[in-house]
């Protein structure tokens, strides 16, 4: 898909529809009726940034982002049920790397626009912040900010303010420490970009309370397109894209099928009669061979539980030993060691999830545990500096559960 041409933002005093001519100015109409809705082209809907819930996070290089960052604002119950999980990177350093989280629901303010929006991002990354650390908008006369690294956006907020005193100083103050302190921001806010009317106390008040360096732009200038939208669509959004992209496919393979429907039902015929020939002669070759099949299965049968009892890597113990030598060091232990016939379950714990990754590797590589068919599951948090891993491997010869 292209990108937007329109963008509908939530402005200081309501929502804005900004347009951008290819040849021109960009444009905007404010409380835009249901009429230039309809005509704004290849729109981006700007979800309010109160229905947004945005966490920093360190995560580890290997594995999903997002199912990492689910996972960790899960165990701080922070997700809601209907809620999910974006991520956006950051910075990659060090083995771990930065993220975004972003938990988006159903019940945004901007729910009645979902259906025509094509594009979905934040206000936060829209806004540009020049050089600052920190820039501070309105969003229908709540204050709102964002954290910036570089000029990538690390944290944002609605703050429930609707001017800058000591309340909301103190806000942005507790939140710098605690982002410093995660190393999410390498140093305290220097400089912060107001955008939009400020009147002159305000301005003050921000400049005298957190003594930083304070720019002010007004009015507003419009809104910019990242590079790389944020896809952060809710998922009743996400769901009626799905079904009406359903339904389009749909529409066209009807078409195709009811063309090609006649030219099918002539072929079925003469196929149906050639198959009911060939099937005769199979019918006639399975019979013959029947006997030869069964030697052979009775063969198959006693060879494999011949091998078991001869080969020194089907031994619970030489498993055991191998598995133990691939344990990447003393913060990596096993607690479940089962071996059934042809299946091999293993289950430890780790000191975090790159240790666990690590062990798996090893074990899928190991010489003696080759003929397996290694299936491992999601690691698991089990508190502070413990995830709990397990991985199930098969063999060839392994039966079924059902068998």
């Amino acid at each position: 898909m292209s990108a937007p041409e329109s963008i509908l933002f939530p402005g200081a005093e309501g929502w804005e529809l900004w347009k951008f001519p290819a040849k021109s100015e960009p444009k905007c109409e404010r409380a835009p009726t249901e009429k230039f809705l309809s005509a704004a082209p290849k729109l981006l809907l700007a979800l309010p940034t109160r229905s947004i819930m945005a966490v920093p996070l360190w995560v580890a290089a290997e594995g999903d982002p997002r199912e990492l960052a689910e996972l960790e604002l899960s165990g701080r119950h922070l997700v809601r049920r209907d809620a999910e999980v974006r991520t956006l990177p950051v910075e990659s350093t060090g083995g771990r790397s930065l993220v975004l989280a972003l938990a988006v629901g159903d019940d945004s303010p901007a729910a009645a626009y979902f259906p025509k929006a094509d594009f979905f991002d934040v206000p936060a990354r829209l806004i540009d912040p020049g050089k600052a650390d920190v820039a501070i908008w309105r969003e229908s006369g709540s204050l709102c900010f964002g954290f910036y690294r570089g000029r990538k956006c690390v944290m944002f907020s609605a703050s429930g303010e609707s001017s800058p005193g000591p309340a909301f100083c103190g806000l942005l103050t507790r939140l710098a420490l605690r982002l410093r302190a995660e190393d999410v921001i390498s140093g305290l806010p220097a400089s912060l970009r107001l955008i939009g009317d400020f009147v002159e106390d305000e301005r003050a008040s921000l400049a005298g309370i957190l003594r930083v360096e304070v720019e002010w732009i007004s009015p507003a200038p419009p809104p910019t397109i990242p590079e790389t939208l944020a896809s952060v669509s809710p998922p009743f959004a996400r769901r009626a894209g799905e079904k009406y992209a359903i339904w389009k496919r749909l529409a066209v393979l009807g078409g195709i099928g009811a063309a090609a429907y006649c030219l099918v039902l002539a072929a079925l015929a003469g196929d149906l009669a050639w198959k009911t020939i060939q099937l005769k002669k199979l019918n006639a070759k399975v019979a013959a061979s029947a006997p030869a099949a069964e030697e052979a299965k009775k063969i198959v049968s006693e060879w494999k539980e011949f091998q078991a009892a001869v080969n020194p890597q089907h031994f619970a113990l030489d498993q055991l030993a191998a598995v133990a030598a691939e344990l990447p060091g003393e913060q990596v232990r096993l607690t479940q060691f089962t071996l059934e016939t042809g299946r091999l379950v293993l289950a430890g714990e780790a000191a975090d999830i790159s240790q666990a990754y690590q062990f798996l590797e090893r074990v899928k590589k190991s010489p003696v545990l080759q003929d397996y068919d290694w299936t491992p599951r999601q690691p698991q948090l089990a508190g502070k500096n413990k995830v709990r891993f397990e991985m199930e491997g098969a063999r060839p010869d392994a039966q079924t559960r059902n068998e």
